[in-house]
């Protein structure tokens, strides 16, 4: 009969243990969701170098803006020389220069190239769409797809994807 009672009294305190982790867990599951979401729901801060009045670089950040980033913009008479601080090749070279999550983003780069270079993290000074191209966004209404590159420094491009 003692025996009865002891594994009744075991199994109470098994059974309880468990529920009490499995409350636990779903708690601390809560949480880690909740500051995924809230990490997820933060805009990514842009701070954007442009030339005073180029009005494609203000729709650029505007297009940015309805893709979930915060951007800064930056007027500045002195663009070039923030493009060869932050090394972007002459060749690569477009009308705004962007700051993004320690990337540099040059031109009318589309949203989805800068999230792959985000989610992706390579090894890379940044991005570029060299030039204004009239398909890219903030340049068209409807933008189409653009040629985008990787660089590292004057002498270091290659190709990142089309988008």
């Amino acid at each position: 009969m003692h025996y009865s009672k002891f594994l009744m009294a075991v199994s109470f305190v098994l059974t309880a243990s468990i529920g009490l982790s499995a409350c636990s867990q779903k708690n601390q599951d809560k949480t880690k969701t909740d500051e995924a979401s809230l990490t997820q729901n933060d805009p990514i801060s842009v701070t954007m170098y442009k030339n005073p009045n180029c009005q494609c670089c203000s729709k650029w950040a505007t297009y940015l803006e309805n893709n979930g980033f915060s951007v800064e913009e930056i007027p500045t008479d002195t663009l070039a020389s923030v493009k060869k601080q932050k090394g972007v090749p002459d060749q690569l070279g477009a009308c705004h220069t962007a700051l993004i999550d320690g990337y540099v983003v040059e031109g009318h780069v589309p949203v989805g190239a800068i999230n792959k270079l985000l989610n992706e993290r390579p090894e890379t000074k940044g991005i570029a769409v060299p030039g204004m191209p009239a398909e890219s966004p903030g340049m068209a209404e409807n933008p189409g797809s653009v040629d985008v590159y990787f660089f590292n420094g004057p002498d270091q491009v290659a190709y990142f994807d089309k988008f």
